[in-house]
């Protein structure tokens, strides 16, 4: 009997490499130091299972308690550890020291879930960039910079109308009908223009 791998995907448990002190997203030394093998199984009982290029056949990474300063060379990493990079569905960036959003992350358009609270992202802008995710559902953001501005919520819901949830929170239907913070948005728009 053949391992369906679309059921494994389905089921897979993450690849969990939380917790292991990465700076920044070097796939040559993340092989070396960390590797597959490095993977967490202790938080969700396992590890997931393998493809026939020995890759994790998982749609979720979790990189969160870690230090990175970045998510730059994230598709690279996924193109090594995980079996079918292109369906990735879920990230864990929480609790690292990330200020920007690198524009490899739209490389990933079955992406649902991504998490970066706990990081230090100061420009609204940088919620922009995960507008080309369509399929994105569920983002956080609280405990970075931005969500102390007052029109944080406002502006990501008007920003990623794709949502139905932030920062753990549904998003309601009044939010999205009513919620629109566009003197927010064109301040913004108008101060990159120059």
């Amino acid at each position: 009997m053949g391992v369906d791998h679309e059921d494994m995907l389905r089921a897979g448990k993450p690849a969990d490499f939380s917790f292991r002190r990465l700076t920044y997203i070097d796939v040559a030394k993340f092989l070396e130091t960390v590797g597959l093998e490095g993977a967490r199984f202790t938080r969700v009982a396992g590890v997931p299972g393998k493809g026939e290029k020995k890759k994790f056949l998982t749609r979720s990474i979790w990189l969160n308690n870690n230090q990175l300063r970045s998510i730059t060379n994230m598709d690279i990493l996924t193109e090594a550890v995980l079996e079918y990079p292109d369906q990735l569905g879920w990230i864990d960036f929480s609790f690292n020291r990330i200020s920007e959003i690198d524009e490899c992350i739209t490389k990933f358009k079955y992406l649902k879930i991504v998490y970066f609270h706990g990081n230090c992202i100061s420009d609204l802008d940088e919620v922009k960039k995960l507008k080309p995710l369509i399929n994105l559902r569920s983002v956080t953001f609280h405990g970075n910079p931005i969500s102390n501005h007052p029109q944080y919520r406002s502006f990501v819901i008007a920003i990623l109308p794709q949502l139905a949830n932030l920062d753990f929170t549904p998003i309601l239907a009044n939010e999205k009908k009513f919620v629109q913070p566009s003197d927010l948005i064109r301040k913004k728009e108008k101060k990159n223009a120059k």
